[in-house]
């Protein structure tokens, strides 16, 4: 009888025992279920937005003066002797005759009664005349030639992208009218690529500075730096087309 007692007790004894460790082992295994991964550390990438550098109030540069009446002088080179300028204050030495020898050119008046177009090269006989000017197509290409990609053709841009390049310590080549002030005479060209609109008060110059007022340009029919007045010189230059070529550091 009493073996049969103890028997019954180290049964129930093994019984309980059982339930126990299963019990903790789900309590265990509940637990693990429950239990949230660590989250995984990421690095984090800040992204700062360029800021651009900030413009003085005034400039003015420091750019060679070339005289496009200096001998060997070329009578309607302003263009090209603009280009000279901003050139050789990057560093390039060049005259204003080799870049009128290197510029695409076409006649004045073709055999057909046609005339030149100042989009497609300079018009006429530079040094001596007749002769009209160049624009900015063939000017930005002679330009390419000299300093490749760092080039770069203002063209149709606001006139607050000059401002900004010239702040930075760079001219600007650019075409305006001879008076620096809107003019109202121009004339139809008949051109092999169409009609066109020209007018003989068309000039070109360096843009060397800017403040407030005025801007301040080197003239290569003479003149460092010269003053002019700001609103008006916008003006022509705007109805001129918007031309303007700068050379990148």
């Amino acid at each position: 009888m009493k073996k049969f007692l103890i028997i019954i007790v180290i049964l129930s004894l093994s019984v309980f025992g059982a339930k126990t460790i299963f019990a903790v082992m789900s309590e265990r295994q509940a637990s693990a279920k429950t239990l949230k991964a660590a989250p995984l550390k990421t690095r984090e990438v800040v992204l700062q937005a360029k800021v651009a550098p900030s413009l003085p109030d005034s400039i003015k540069l420091d750019v060679p003066l070339i005289m496009q009446m200096d001998q060997p002088l070329l009578y309607n080179g302003c263009e090209v002797t603009s280009l000279a300028m901003i050139l050789n204050y990057s560093g390039v030495k060049v005259t204003k005759n080799e870049l009128a020898k290197n510029i695409k050119t076409v006649p004045f008046t073709y055999s057909n009664g046609q005339k030149g177009n100042p989009n497609v090269g300079f018009v006429g006989d530079m040094a001596h005349g007749p002769g009209l000017g160049v624009y900015n197509g063939p000017v930005f290409e002679l330009t390419k030639k000299y300093v490749s990609d760092r080039a770069v053709n203002l063209t149709g841009k606001p006139f607050t992208d000059i401002l900004k390049e010239v702040g930075q310590g760079r001219p600007v080549w650019i075409i305006t009218t001879s008076s620096f002030a809107p003019i109202s005479v121009f004339q139809n060209w008949n051109t092999p690529q169409g009609i066109i609109k020209i007018t003989f008060s068309e000039h070109s110059v360096a843009i060397t500075g800017y403040d407030e007022n005025y801007i301040y340009i080197n003239d290569p029919y003479g003149g460092k730096n010269k003053k002019l007045n700001r609103e008006s010189f916008i003006k022509a230059w705007e109805q001129m087309g918007k031309q303007a070529i700068v050379i990148k550091n």
